[in-house]
């Protein structure tokens, strides 16, 4: 019988209901899925989320370890449909063969395939909570698109050659938890090189918030970086698909504004009203228009050249501010002063008078969540028109040959489809809150329900986050993005601390892993020349501060060690000493406290030199070797079960011994 076929059968992958056990949830990015598996080498977070999970439960956890493939991508359609129309199993059977190779515990009862229509609602169904919530957003929004495919990027993602346009996407609003991200960013156990990366997303800076009162007897906020030019203000523009406008426009003005809406003929309307600088008491027009892609600006001829042309072209008032030797004049008490000596002044004057303030604020809070391509729409939400509250009874959708989305026959909701499949910062950015509640036989949950909320709390946080260098955004940051809107409304901890961050694989020339030049690697063929245990130890075998270089003489070499010391153990001359004892107990006592700290690089080496240094030299008892066996179950599981069942006859796995005491 094949081992994995033996784990299955003795459900050692399964999460049971002892409550009395302690529980540990252990995660790693999902690959990305192509027709080979995992050719560009992407293997071994995987593989070092299943040493510690493997673990975990020799201390007797209920490890959760979803493992899964992200079969929703462009790619993986395009790669099945060389050979078939249909998007069959073939891709997720490839990984999943590839993974049983390696060892990686699968449960078969419950594996996620992104695709599936059990997974894809509950997707679906997290999508819809968050869209009807206001946390996702239909709008005009500026975002990056390829030239070459005219698909949509966020910045975190834009190809080398793409231009910014502004289109109509789904964006996650990400402004009322901004705080709290930022703050878990600051707390994960990661260089401070990823968490710049992460930080830097959001666009940080320093802004002096100007509150202006209107002629419509509201206040408009408004920031500057300069305030000491705000003397030179001369007309503000609104832009309606960025801001709510409607409380800045006089009931005379509505049918202009409404018809503007309508037909967009012309640059701008006027509001109406008017905002009242505080400094020069000048009444300053309030202009509706879509000109400019922010919900505010705040024109300034005397300083820009841009906003000049528009004021003579509209016969907009211009106020000089600035002398000839740059000090500011028609700036009341500013008169005389340079702008830096006056930023200061005014900055204090009127935070003093609490007409402004001084603020951090995040420039970039809004998350493309959409990207254009042929394939229609993951989601079939409606444009302007639905008149549908929800449609979370017409769940579950379906793909159709052409990977579009269908509802059930017996569906019908009026509108069309929007343009757009949803991209891979929310498939697998949510990936890690689902597998918490994800259900084998499809039943719909939604992350917000009370029984998603106790799931969440008895799991915990992950303990530690295994993941690719260059999937930080995927699945490091969107998690903990949408865990902190869970937990804004059902008060959770934080679902990530731990992160483990695995460098990027390449080559022994340094080259770049991919189809291109000409070296992707070919897992199966590996595991048919070397041992699977050899090929988890030297995967494991690299300083994760530096980038991983594959070198096959190095995999041979290890292959051979554990080759012989199969050999060894497989036919044993147990001796009857002591003389290890010691050894053993500095073995089991590091091999503890690395694999509770994640430190699994230090374990491999831990574990690869007592291989060499005292396995092979065959001088243990055989109690000595069952401890070994047991300690180095969670990196080399093959042969620690082979070898269990074969000395000690046990008909059950390595992992009901526990770990040592």
């Amino acid at each position: 019988m094949k081992l994995y076929e033996k784990w299955q059968e003795d459900k050692n992958f399964i999460i049971d209901n002892d409550k009395l056990k302690g529980k540990s949830y252990i995660f790693s990015s999902f690959p990305t899925a192509n027709k080979y598996g995992f050719q560009t080498g992407k293997i071994r977070p995987l593989i070092y989320g299943d040493i510690l999970a493997r673990y975990e439960r020799l201390i007797n956890k209920n490890v959760l370890y979803p493992t899964g493939y992200n079969t929703l991508s462009q790619g993986s359609f395009i790669e099945s449909r060389k050979s078939s129309n249909l998007l069959d199993d073939s891709i997720a059977n490839i990984f999943k063969t590839q993974m049983l190779k390696l060892g990686i515990g699968i449960n078969e009862q419950k594996i996620i395939d992104m695709r599936h229509d059990e997974y894809l609602s509950l997707l679906q169904l997290s999508f819809i909570d968050l869209y009807e919530m206001g946390y996702i957003e239909y709008k005009k929004a500026k975002i990056y698109q390829d030239n070459k495919t005219k698909k949509y990027f966020d910045f975190m993602q834009k190809p080398s050659y793409s231009e910014e346009v502004i289109e109509k996407v789904f964006v996650l609003k990400c402004d009322s938890i901004i705080n709290d991200v930022i703050k878990n960013i600051n707390e994960l156990n990661v260089k401070d090189e990823i968490k710049n990366k992460l930080l830097n997303v959001f666009d940080k800076d320093e802004v002096f918030k100007i509150h202006l009162k209107t002629t419509a007897g509201n206040i408009l906020d408004i920031d500057m970086e300069n305030p000491a030019y705000i003397g030179g203000i001369s007309y503000i523009l609104l832009n309606p698909d960025f801001i709510n406008v409607t409380s800045y426009i006089s009931p005379d003005e509505l049918n202009n504004y409404n018809q503007y809406l309508k037909d967009r003929n012309g640059l701008y309307i006027f509001s109406g009203n008017c905002a009242i600088n505080p400094l020069t008491g000048n009444e300053i027009p309030i202009l509706i228009s879509d000109l400019y892609s922010v919900g505010i600006y705040a024109a300034n001829p005397a300083i820009d050249n841009e906003d000049k042309s528009f004021a003579i072209t509209n016969e907009m008032p211009i106020y000089e501010i600035l002398n000839e030797d740059k000090t500011l004049i028609n700036s009341d008490f500013l008169d005389c002063m340079n702008v830096e000596a006056a930023n200061d002044l005014i900055i204090n004057e009127f935070i003093n008078a609490n007409i402004g303030e001084l603020k951090t604020i995040y420039k970039h809070t809004e998350i493309l969540l959409s990207s254009n391509d042929p394939f229609g729409a993951l989601y079939p939400f409606l444009e302007n028109g639905n008149t549908i509250n929800s449609i979370k009874g017409y769940l579950p959708l379906k793909f159709s040959i052409q990977f579009r989305p269908t509802l059930s026959n017996d569906c019908a909701i009026p509108g069309d489809v929007i343009q757009g499949t949803i991209n891979s910062l929310f498939t697998l950015g949510m990936a890690p809150i689902l597998s918490i509640i994800y259900d084998e036989f499809g039943s719909l949950e939604s992350i917000f329900s009370q029984v998603s909320r106790e799931d969440f709390i008895e799991w915990g946080s992950i303990k530690a986050l295994a993941i690719n260098e260059d999937q930080i955004y995927t699945s490091l940051l969107m998690p903990i993005i949408f865990s902190k809107i869970i937990s804004k409304e059902l008060l959770l901890p934080d679902l990530i601390k731990n992160v483990i961050i695995i460098p990027n694989t390449y080559d022994k020339d340094h080259d770049e892993i991919k189809r291109s030049n000409n070296n992707m690697f070919n897992i199966d063929e590996l595991c048919n020349i070397y041992d699977s245990d050899s090929i988890r130890l030297y995967f494991m075998l690299s300083n994760l501060e530096e980038d991983f270089i594959f070198d096959e003489k190095k995999l041979k070499t290890i292959d051979s060690v554990i080759e012989r010391a199969k050999t060894t153990i497989l036919n044993p001359r147990f001796v009857d000493s002591n003389e290890l004892e010691f050894a053993m107990f500095e073995l089991e006592s590091k091999s503890r406290v690395y694999l509770r700290d994640n430190d699994v690089l230090s374990y491999a080496k831990l574990i690869y030199s007592f291989t060499k240094s005292v396995i092979l030299n065959a001088n243990f008892t055989k109690t000595q070797l069952l401890k070994y066996l047991i300690i180095a179950h969670p990196i080399l599981p093959f042969l620690s079960e082979y070898a269990y069942n074969e000395i000690f006859n046990d008909r059950y796995s390595i992992v009901n011994e526990g770990w040592p005491q």
